[in-house]
């Protein structure tokens, strides 16, 4: 029987929370709702390169109030480097905590797209949301996701905010290698969840990046399968955790994607909303082995300069409610799941206590010596993130979709900014919510036709698969700097392997300096006006080196005919 597998993990056993997952049945139970609201698909500047800051903007994101106010100042120095980056003042917007998805799409309406609608092309496209969901809501996060490139700085302390600005700030000038390392981890626990994920997921996406590896599409430096000890558990002669750590610590300006359950309720549950705050979502590395928690990273190397992708029920943060609420409770009322409901949703903050975000990543962008950005989970993760379901001679058959978490981290290794590397995900969201859309209004039209009207099993089976999908990609969010990067070189490795014929080597400096406007007008990074202003020369003069370089390129290619 084809079975849905949850990524979640009591924090005490670590044993799964559905040990035997849910069968695919019960996704048919979801109870009947109209068309979710559709997240704003319009973008800002369309026609400009999505990297380019001077044409894209950037702009924060603070609450109303004292508390805005103060993380305001602290992200002072990174608004003033991002405003010579793009020419110009970076806009503040200042919102109400607490906005649910019609909330956040009326202020999306109003503030964001009707204050700009007669120059659509001034709208900032990246835009750092400052605070925790407490104050500025995970809904209004991914609902705006879905028309901007959006990231999150959420802190307990104005330290962590200070560390994490001076380190977006080190890297930014920085080139720390040509090409990216990118790590990949599944914890092989032996549960079900795991066998499903590293076989549709994972293994996977290692044969994609090594095959665009070889064909020059992936452009990773090296490719790095850490294994699982065969105990179950990713144990190492010192640590739990210390195959993983060894090799992040190694790996600066590198992408790291690990799979595993997140850190659940402990059977016993919490004792305090601290302990909590501390661990839920942490990485469970194995039945025998313990959790990857805050206090493991909080200090030296882990990724320096670095991205992480975290698939875990939790990884990211948790909400206030779950999507999967309504599909639960029903499923209890039916016997199909007896208690489970209660189990899997007991994570939840209890009533009174806010939402919040994940530990795990808040220590490792706090790090000093960690990583610039995380992408992870602000909820339960199911197999629905990377497995589809079609009918096939009456049975379903499980179909990989390994492909929605290539293009992340492809965008990743060429050192795009984090927000268009994460806007990759969210293409695919939209494709969901679109064909969800569609499904729901059809079924109302043949409904209204007809009185007597019974939906086949096969469309069932499809807006099923299309709603846990949608929840599920919804639930990605970007925590950091939407407009940080990887502090790679965005330009083909090699490019200068020999000094150019004819230089004085007094002048390779300026010679190297031309070089990096031309390619970054010619790679759509900055336009000719932006390296322009940055260089101190006209506008004319950038173009005619352009001019130049693209002449000389040709003409050199023609003598190889």
């Amino acid at each position: 029987m084809t079975e849905l597998q949850l990524f979640l993990a009591h924090a005490d056993d670590h044993r799964p929370v559905l040990a035997e997952g849910l069968p695919f049945v019960a996704t048919l139970d979801a109870p009947a709702q109209s068309a979710p609201p559709e997240a704003p698909q319009r973008l800002a500047n369309v026609h400009a390169p999505s990297d380019a800051l001077p044409e894209q903007r950037w702009a924060l994101v603070a609450p109303k109030g004292p508390a805005g106010d103060r993380l305001l100042s602290l992200l002072e120095p990174l608004r003033k480097r991002r405003e010579e980056e793009q020419g110009e003042d970076a806009l503040v917007y200042r919102v109400d905590p607490g906005m649910d998805p019609v909330a956040a799409a009326a202020w999306i309406q109003a503030e964001y797209r009707d204050a700009v609608r007669r120059r659509e092309a001034a709208r900032p496209r990246y835009l750092l949301l400052l605070g925790g969901p407490e104050l500025i809501s995970w809904d209004f996060q991914q609902m705006l996701g879905g028309e901007a490139f959006v990231g999150r700085l959420a802190f307990r302390t104005d330290r962590e905010y200070e560390a994490y600005v001076d380190k977006a700030l080190r890297w930014a000038d920085a080139m720390e290698a040509p090409r990216a390392r990118t790590l990949y981890h599944a914890v092989m626990d032996g549960t079900r969840a795991m066998v499903e994920g590293d076989r549709h997921l994972v293994q996977p996406s290692l044969e994609m990046a090594r095959q665009g590896q070889a064909a020059g599409t992936f452009d990773a430096d090296e490719i790095v399968e850490i294994p699982t000890d065969p105990a179950g558990t990713t144990l190492d002669l010192s640590s739990a955790a210390g195959v993983l750590l060894r090799e992040a610590a190694r790996t600066r300006a590198g992408v790291l994607f690990t799979m595993s359950h997140g850190a659940g309720i402990p059977r016993a549950g919490w004792r305090s909303l601290e302990e909590q705050y501390a661990h839920q979502g942490a990485m469970v590395l194995g039945r025998a082995g313990d959790l990857l928690t805050a206090n493991d990273i909080a200090r030296g190397p882990f990724l320096p300069g670095g991205v992480w992708f975290m698939f875990a029920c939790y990884g990211a943060g948790t909400p206030s409610r779950s999507a999967y609420l309504p599909w639960l409770s029903r499923l209890h009322e039916l016997g199909v799941i007896g208690n489970a409901a209660d189990q899997v949703l007991a994570a939840l903050p209890q009533a009174g206590a806010p939402p919040f975000v994940a530990a795990l990543p808040q220590a490792a962008l706090a790090n000093p010596e960690g990583p610039l950005g995380v992408v992870g989970h602000v909820e339960l993760a199911w197999t629905w993130s990377f497995l589809d379901y079609d009918i096939e001679g009456g049975s379903l058959v499980p179909k990989s979709r390994a492909e929605r978490f290539q293009g992340i981290l492809q965008a990743f290794v060429h050192g795009h900014r984090f927000g268009v590397a994460h806007h990759e995900l969210v293409r695919f969201f939209r494709s969901v919510s679109t064909e969800l859309t569609i499904s729901y209004e059809e079924r109302a039209h043949r409904a209204s036709l007809s009185s007597a009207f019974a939906e086949d099993h096969a469309s069932r089976v499809r807006r099923a698969n299309l709603w846990m999908q949608r929840q599920d990609l919804a639930a990605y969010v970007l925590l950091g700097d939407p407009a940080a990067r990887l502090p790679i070189a965005r330009c083909p490795a090699g490019i200068r392997r020999a000094a150019p014929a004819g230089a004085a080597p007094g002048r390779m400096e300026e010679v190297i300096r031309r070089e990096d406007a031309v390619l970054a007008v010619l790679r759509g990074t900055a336009s000719a006006a932006t390296m322009a202003a940055r260089l101190g020369v006209s506008r004319d003069e950038v173009e005619g080196w352009v001019e130049a370089f693209v002449d000389a390129g040709r003409a050199a290619l023609v003598k190889t005919l």
